[in-house]
């Protein structure tokens, strides 16, 4: 209630709203109410204000969460290449499977190389036309860790003349009359009739090779498609008789593809001898074709044999050196050369799969990290090689320049 003192002021009773004492009590009950914006304190809620995320609570959190990034993907990356490494090892068991399927039916473990230079119609002739024949996609089984995702010898396809020489047989079978009555040519017997490197060249190698499954990234061994050099009296290697010069790649101066036989009779451990690896990323794409761009890394045809350790190419002699004696043409051929295997890459985190002729598959590490598998090469700016450890020891890796054992 209220009251005025003497001084006619009004007196508010305690607990009582001085606005109330305004209000006119000629209007309807609760009208002022409702329209008076100070309602009485206890019909509004205390609000708590809200703090926002400072500068630096916000730089913890997205230090946290790089932290946790940092620390994930390369458990990510490791566990992405193991996956792919072992697809890469299953790549190899099942082509080894074929190499025995071969070797069954014909003695050797494969045809030869894919490579139309030196051994012939890539569709007919080579490991990788062996195994596509028998419905395995070869080309379509690559390693996918690897950069070099295509086979140098796809240059040659695409650039050269197949009637430079006669050494080798770069047609292939004559054309074929089907039961229908058309024609079926073999894909390098048209490639031969076309300009090379033209349109109509490039589409026949695309078309006929490279989407048919005849690519590869993986080198084979010079054991596997070479197995022995080929000499003469004086220990050099044998001239081919259609002219060809000497050359450890060359079918005249070897004698060809790896034999079951010489295997199982040679002394040394099957599982010792290799036959195919991840290829070393060593050469480049000339052109186009398919999918692969002008400028990409390719992989050899194979490893290049049996090299002096000094000068890495294969030992000559003059006329008449003797075989026998500490400076006969045995002697340097059977303690002063290596085989080369530069060409197969640890492109694995610095391993490298390998299949060898058991069947058994193994990942080589390249210890100094180095790029390449040194088996007893010295450290040089010819070899590449960062220095004289050997990652491939004869214990568990043949090396020597012909299938014996010692």
């Amino acid at each position: 209630m209220t009251r005025h003192n003497a001084a006619n002021e009004l007196i508010v009773a305690d607990g009582m709203d001085p606005l109330e004492t305004h209000q006119d009590r000629s209007f309807p009950s609760g009208f002022w109410g409702r329209c008076n914006m100070r309602s009485p304190r206890k019909h509004w809620p205390a609000v708590r204000g809200f703090r926002g995320v400072t500068l630096v609570e916000l730089l913890v959190v997205i230090a946290i969460v790089t932290m946790l990034m940092a620390l994930l993907l390369p458990a990510l990356n490791l566990a992405r290449e193991s996956s792919r490494s072992s697809a890469c090892q299953n790549n190899l068991r099942h082509f080894g499977v074929g190499f025995a399927s071969h070797a069954s039916r014909t003695g050797f473990f494969c045809s030869g190389a894919m490579d139309w230079r030196r051994d012939g119609a890539v569709t007919e002739v080579g490991w990788v036309a062996d195994l596509v024949k028998i419905g395995t996609p070869v080309g379509s089984m690559l390693c996918r860790t690897n950069p070099a995702q295509v086979c140098d010898t796809f240059n040659d396809l695409l650039t050269l003349d197949p009637a430079i020489d006669k050494c080798v047989d770069r047609l292939g079978s004559p054309p074929q009359t089907l039961p229908d009555g058309s024609t079926e040519t073999n894909p390098c017997r048209l490639l031969a009739a076309e300009t090379p490197g033209s349109p109509a060249a490039k589409q026949i190698v695309e078309q006929k090779i490279l989407f048919e499954h005849f690519n590869t990234n993986y080198t084979p061994s010079w054991f596997l498609v070479r197995s022995a050099v080929n000499l003469d009296a004086s220990g050099n290697l044998k001239v081919d008789p259609a002219g060809c010069g000497p050359s450890l790649a060359a079918l005249g101066s070897t004698r060809g593809p790896l034999r079951q036989a010489l295997v199982d009779s040679c002394g040394v451990p099957a599982s010792f001898v290799p036959l195919l690896a991840d290829g070393q990323p060593t050469g480049t794409l000339s052109q186009d074709v398919g999918p692969h761009r002008a400028g990409s890394p390719t992989v050899r045809q194979f490893t290049r044999g049996p090299v002096l350790k000094t000068t890495l190419e294969p030992p000559t002699f003059p006329p008449g050196t003797p075989q026998n004696g500490p400076n006969g043409w045995w002697a340097v051929w059977n303690n002063e050369t290596l085989q080369d295997y530069r060409l197969f890459g640890p492109v694995h985190r610095n391993t490298c799969n390998v299949l060898f002729a058991d069947g058994s598959v193994r990942a080589l590490a390249d210890a100094n990290k180095d790029g390449q598998l040194n088996n007893g090469f010295p450290a040089s700016a010819e070899t590449g090689f960062a220095d004289d450890r050997i990652e491939l020891p004869e214990t568990d890796f043949f090396s020597k320049w012909m299938l014996r054992r010692k």
